[in-house]
């Protein structure tokens, strides 16, 4: 009896695991495709090396190239996936993506989280602000203490 409980139990959780693993997944690719399409169509047309120039005095502070801004606000407005699916394309080199993606652990999905914030009774305006500033001095930071060493 015990062990047809401990089956039933164990098969439970595995189904349970696996339709969260695929909805995950799902919800992952809804996300990556989109914004890899995209990406690879500016790219395709020129218009990322516009932006790119654009930001490229800004960006130069985090070491940065300028496009990489690109997959930083995809970060900040929609959520990691975006950042992931924006980022990919642009063949960034490991400190680039080291950097990013301090900036975007401190700073993520605001679109989102800041809501629910609010919803906690926190000012949600300052910490909206708060968050993107550390992220940002995070990343000068990382930038500086990779350019020392």
């Amino acid at each position: 009896m015990l062990k047809e409980k401990q089956k039933n139990y164990f098969l439970n959780n595995l189904k349970k695991g696996l339709f969260n693993g695929l909805s995950v997944t799902l919800l992952m690719v809804k996300v990556i495709i989109p914004c890899y399409i995209i990406i690879e169509l500016i790219k395709h047309f020129g218009i990322i090396r516009v932006i790119g120039n654009f930001f490229r005095p800004f960006m130069k502070y985090f070491g940065l190239p300028g496009e990489a801004a690109i997959g930083i606000i995809a970060g900040y407005t929609i959520n990691l996936y975006a950042a992931i699916a924006v980022l990919s394309p642009l063949k960034l080199s490991t400190k680039d993506i080291t950097i990013v993606a301090l900036i975007l652990g401190i700073s993520h999905s605001l679109s989102v989280e800041t809501p629910v914030t609010q919803k906690t009774g926190v000012n949600s305006w300052m910490l909206f602000c708060l968050r993107i500033l550390l992220s940002l001095l995070a990343g000068v930071g990382l930038n500086l203490i990779w350019t020392l060493f």
